[in-house]
């Protein structure tokens, strides 16, 4: 399942939307040779020029055409490239990828996304840093370039003629109409000195026309892995840092003048340079040098962090390589069977092992919580432990899965975050802009789907006290107009305490269920109510909560 849409995406020459007379004068430049600066370069040019991987590409992307098959074509190659570019650039350029602010990129929706431009190796080092599929927006020798413009095609580059920009503009906003990235290095082209050039307006102008948000990104080294003029790639460090989107949601881009455009743009540029000096996200106190004594010394080489790193990229290729197929499955409309029966099976066994070690029970299911339809479910959260043990008794008791709303922390750790992917769980940006989780949220109760949303927002410490309830489930109710679940938990923290390591097995967990929450529905299809009443309302939804667990009963 997908936010996105799922229409067939646009054709960059062939449109009813395009002026003929750019298409066909970008068409005849597409037709005349590459004259580069240097004889070496020239000489190559003219070998490569005849390989025969070009003229094949070109009559198996006729034939997709043909079939009508492009765009899922292009999908299926981008995931598959997924796996073996992100394996290439950390065996090659011992590749990492940063998160200053700890936000990962934006799970749905359009997406510009903004990087420094070094090297040719650019853009595969911006699409090793993160898990959607970006299409690059290419100057029109990289088409006429022998065999790069077979990848770049393939991995869904589109045009762009500097001189009639118009048809390559129009497909930009096509595709982000669709929900999709589109790629920009508003420097123009590659630097040869490493400072970043003044950015040309157009990104600004495109997110806000679009009003979707920017994604400044700075890749780091990427001029020693294969600089400008050169045709030998190196081995070397590089690094990816990605900073928080910049919304542009409150703008009138037909209100604007070019001085504000501009200065929105320098704006942006300064907070890539920052991204690029690595003081991006830092207070501070962390900016000041200090004196010699403060700096710290160059790390020498372990082989105990080399070990460490050699497992992590292990682990990373599986977790890629996890994604990447459940991504392929997405595509071909596959990935809910998939998922639904990796989940039953997992709960299954889950099931079976818990018999044994950790025992649960639920009480009150079957009379309190519904077998059908779209509903919030909501419940204390005493341990990590419970987001497992109740998608186990969701799957063994209800045969249904639960879409599992989890801090996106747990989608940064290998392995683990396909494994919570495939287990319909969906990441949200606590405390940051993230509408967009929300909104997926909306999608799936809108598909009658059941969304699991912890109201405290973190672990308790269990023991029967509970933490202030945040008002985002009950808004989320009131605008899907969908019933809300309760479920108190007892005694998961004495089976996987805060902070811990290791599970304490032979503990017993409880989860009981009580009468459906409506004191909310009043309020469908009307005006969302003011915050006091909303926190009203989450207040007697936690002491309703709070009443289903049992800490107080003895013999529980």
């Amino acid at each position: 399942m997908e936010l996105e849409k799922q229409t067939q995406k646009p054709k960059q020459i062939v449109s009813k939307d395009y002026d003929y007379e750019p298409i066909k004068e970008m068409e005849d430049k597409l037709k005349g040779d590459l004259k580069l600066e240097k004889t070496h370069q020239n000489l190559l040019y003219k070998i490569l020029k005849y390989n025969p991987i070009d003229p094949i590409n070109d009559i198996y992307r006729d034939i997709i055409e043909r079939l009508n098959l492009t765009h899922l074509e292009k999908k299926l190659q981008w995931w598959a490239a997924f796996i073996y570019v992100k394996l290439a650039c950390r065996v090659f350029w011992n590749f990492k990828a940063e998160y200053p602010k700890r936000n990962l990129f934006p799970e749905w929706g359009p997406v510009v996304l903004v990087s420094t431009h070094n090297s040719h190796l650019d853009p595969f080092f911006c699409g090793a840093a993160m898990h959607r599929h970006i299409h690059w927006m290419s100057k029109l020798d990289n088409f006429k370039t022998p065999i790069v413009r077979t990848l770049f095609t393939n991995l869904s580059a589109f045009k762009l003629d500097r001189d009639t920009p118009t048809v390559g503009w129009q497909y930009a906003k096509d595709l982000l109409s669709e929900g999709e990235i589109v790629g920009i290095f508003p420097e123009g082209t590659r630097s040869h000195d490493e400072k970043l050039g003044e950015f040309k307006t157009g990104a600004v102008r495109l997110a806000l026309e679009m009003k979707c948000p920017i994604v400044p990104m700075a890749i780091i080294g990427s001029q020693n892995a294969l600089p400008k003029g050169n045709l030998m790639m190196k081995p070397t460090q590089v690094i990816a840092r990605v900073g928080e989107p910049i919304y542009y949601d409150n703008y009138d881009v037909n209100k604007m003048s070019y001085e504000d455009i501009r200065r929105l743009t320098n704006e942006l540029r300064t907070v890539i340079y920052e991204l690029k000096q690595g003081v991006y996200g830092k207070p501070e106190e962390e900016l000041s040098i200090g004196s010699p004594e403060d700096v710290a010394e160059k790390p020498k080489f372990s082989l105990k962090t080399y070990g460490k790193d050699l497992l992590k990229g292990f682990l990373q290729l599986i977790d890629d390589s996890w994604y990447a197929l459940i991504r392929s499955l997405e595509e071909l409309k596959i990935d809910w069977n998939f998922k639904e029966t990796i989940y039953m099976f997992s709960a299954q066994v889950v099931n079976r092992w818990s018999d044994i070690m950790a025992p649960y029970r639920v009480i009150d299911w079957d009379k309190n919580i519904p077998d059908e339809g779209a509903y919030i479910l909501c419940t204390n959260h005493n341990s990590e432990w419970d987001v497992i043990m109740l998608a186990t008794a969701f799957g063994v008791h209800k045969k249904r899965p639960i879409w599992q709303m989890s801090k996106q922390s747990l989608f940064q750790i290998p392995v683990v975050n396909a494994w919570v992917r495939t287990h319909f769980a969906f990441p949200l940006r606590r405390g940051a802009h993230d509408v967009d989780s929300f909104k997926f949220a909306r999608y799936l109760l809108d598909k009658g789907q059941i969304v699991t949303i912890y109201p405290e927002g973190t672990t308790n410490m269990g023991q029967g006290d509970l933490l202030e309830g945040h008002t985002g489930a009950m808004r989320l109710a009131i605008e899907a107009q969908v019933p809300i679940v309760l479920v108190g938990v007892t005694g998961t923290e004495n089976t996987y305490p805060k902070h811990a390591k290791n599970l304490n097995f032979y503990k017993g967990n409880i989860f009981k269920a009580g009468p459906v929450f409506l004191e909310h529905k009043k309020y469908w299809g009307k005006p969302m109510p003011d915050y006091d009443e909303l926190k009203r309302l989450t207040d007697n939804m936690m002491a309703r909560i709070k009443e289903l667990m049992l800490y107080d009963t003895p013999d529980a």
